[in-house]
């Protein structure tokens, strides 16, 4: 009779363990296709990537019969990156954009004095997305990091009895630590947002306002994937 039991048991478990064993690579396979499918190794990818102003003021003063106007606009407005796949985790990135833009104008009567400056980046790195497949097969978090050059441009023009303009530029170093996600919305584009903060040297001479060009930065992206892959 005990004989008989195990063999019944067998016959009922044998099945059983053949079902769970035939699931189990039915998902493997529909995984290494979905991670197949949504490959990005071998492949480059145009991202181009917006920020908000971060400030736009107005002012008029009058004072012993004479009217003095303040506009200036400033922030972060945007950049545009080239990323190169080598693997489906880690790309080789170049971004080049502006950091900051910004112009103050003012007029006093018949004068007016009008600035004008931005800080360029030019910076190479890697781009890593350490989950491996993505979330739901399209949500990709990565992480960054790069360096390069600032270049600070600044452009000063008078206007009146005295007038002059003056331009000049310099370059420091500096680098960037960033995060974001990025949304797979078909094979061929994507949308993604993030974060990130620069260190950037501080310039001899003051760009606009500032010599000191540190801080963060959040941005909305929107990427083009090309190429065959590998």
């Amino acid at each position: 009779m005990t004989l008989l039991r195990k063999s019944l048991l067998g016959v009922l478990i044998v099945p059983f363990l053949l079902l769970i064993h035939d699931a189990l690579c039915i998902e493997e396979a529909e995984a290494v296709g979905r991670s197949s499918m949504n490959s990005i190794r071998g492949k480059h990818a145009i991202e181009l990537s917006l920020g908000l102003l971060s400030e736009f003021r107005s002012t008029t003063f009058t004072s012993a019969g004479n009217t003095t106007t303040e506009s200036e606009a400033n922030g972060f407005i945007g950049s545009l990156a080239y990323t190169y796949w080598l693997e489906d985790y880690i790309g080789f990135h170049i971004t080049s954009g502006s950091l900051d833009i910004d112009v103050t104008t003012t007029s006093d009567g018949s004068r007016t004095f009008t600035e004008a400056w931005t800080v360029v980046p030019v910076l190479f790195g890697v781009k890593i997305q350490p989950l491996q497949p993505p979330i739901s097969g399209a949500m990709r978090p990565y992480i960054s990091a790069s360096a390069g050059p600032y270049i600070g441009f600044s452009t000063n023009a008078r206007s009146g009895i005295y007038g002059r303009t003056e331009s000049y530029s310099e370059t420091v170093l500096g680098s960037r630590l960033g995060a974001g996600i990025d949304l797979s919305i078909s094979r061929f584009f994507t949308i993604g947002m993030g974060a990130g903060y620069h260190f950037v040297e501080d310039f001899d001479r003051r760009i606009g306002t500032e010599k000191e060009y540190s801080g963060p930065d959040f941005t909305l992206s929107f990427g083009v994937v090309f190429g065959k892959g590998r």
